[in-house]
């Protein structure tokens, strides 16, 4: 399973909400993550009224972002952590409201999102979907193979190894007999040659 995950700390104050969606883009340049436009949307967004959110309705003085990105999920959680025991409740504001939409807005915008308690205070979060993933040059360094076998099940260039059974001693060609891998390798040099020879000196004869 491929995830990145990042916690920082920031002030709980209103110039923490920029802040936060500045720290979220680099890490998503730091991760080789590729964002269409609807998922970049939603993760400034989300991020924007989570952080929003604990600033206004939040207790302490300092708040914990957490942010999670699941590659096979295809995935990017976000986590927001304050002092208040209070959990949000959903307000849906009318047409001429200034504010209230921020449940509304992360509600339509996420896969799912929640609020929960914790030791210390509490949790919301939100979950935000992620288009495919392209194989990014880090990954074809750090692991060529397995890189390498995802480019090949794009294209449908995988080929099945050719194997051969080996005998066991008595023979047996039963439950006891193994498949093996069998490496295909080209004649040596000069056999060939050596098999003429052979064949020319039998004609002499």
């Amino acid at each position: 399973m491929r995830c990145h995950s990042q916690s920082f700390l920031l002030v709980r104050d209103p110039t923490s909400v920029p802040i936060s969606r500045h720290r979220l883009q680099d890490l998503v340049k730091k991760w080789g993550l590729r964002l269409d436009e609807s998922s970049d949307i939603a993760l400034t967004v989300i991020t924007s009224e989570l952080v929003t959110n604990a600033v206004r309705h939040g207790t302490g003085t300092m708040l914990t972002i957490t942010v999670s990105a699941n590659l096979s999920r295809r995935r990017i959680l976000v986590e927001v952590y304050d002092g208040s025991l209070v959990l949000p409740v959903p307000h849906w504001a009318d047409s001429e409201d200034e504010s209230g939409r921020g449940m509304a807005l992360i509600d339509r915008l996420s896969l799912c999102h929640g609020a929960e308690h914790t030791t210390c205070g509490k949790c919301v979060w939100a979950e935000i979907a992620m288009p495919p993933q392209r194989v990014t040059r880090q990954r074809l360094v750090l692991r060529p193979r397995r890189a390498a076998r995802a480019i090949a099940r794009r294209l449908g260039t995988v080929r099945q190894p050719r194997t051969a059974v080996r005998v066991d001693s008595r023979g047996s060609h039963g439950r006891h007999a193994r498949a093996v891998p069998r490496r295909l390798s080209a004649p040596r040099p000069g056999h060939e040659q050596r098999s003429q020879a052979r064949d020319q000196e039998e004609a002499d004869r």
